[in-house]
């Protein structure tokens, strides 16, 4: 399960995004939905941040939508061995890598999207 919280933050032009729990593939649409609603209240795609701290695993699914919400503009928060591993992937397939079998982060999580 994975709950998505919509939090303002003590910048007015930024939103967070908090995600508590797993982001595996049903969630991953749900997270990438939830992105969706607030491009359309957000003056521009890097005033979205995604808080990662209560995620506690995150499945290939996830990884696409998180690399593409990144690719996007939005910023990756998180602590821990894990979440930190997975930002830092996130921000190495930015750097020019691609997903597992040549994908692309956009084409990955397009058909999940």
């Amino acid at each position: 399960m994975l709950r998505i919280h919509v939090e303002e933050t003590q910048n007015p032009d930024r939103v967070a995004l908090r995600l508590e729990g797993k982001l595996i593939k049903p969630w991953a649409r749900e997270l990438g939905k939830a992105w969706l609603t607030l491009t359309g209240r957000s003056p521009w795609p890097g005033s979205i941040r995604i808080d990662l701290n209560a995620v506690s695993y995150v499945d290939e699914a996830g990884m696409a939508m998180l690399t593409s919400l990144h690719l996007a503009g939005c910023e990756l928060v998180g602590s821990g061995p894990f979440i930190h591993a997975a930002i830092e992937e996130c921000m190495t397939i930015r750097a020019g890598r691609t997903l597992e079998g040549g994908r692309t982060p956009a084409t990955a999580a397009t058909a999940r999207f």
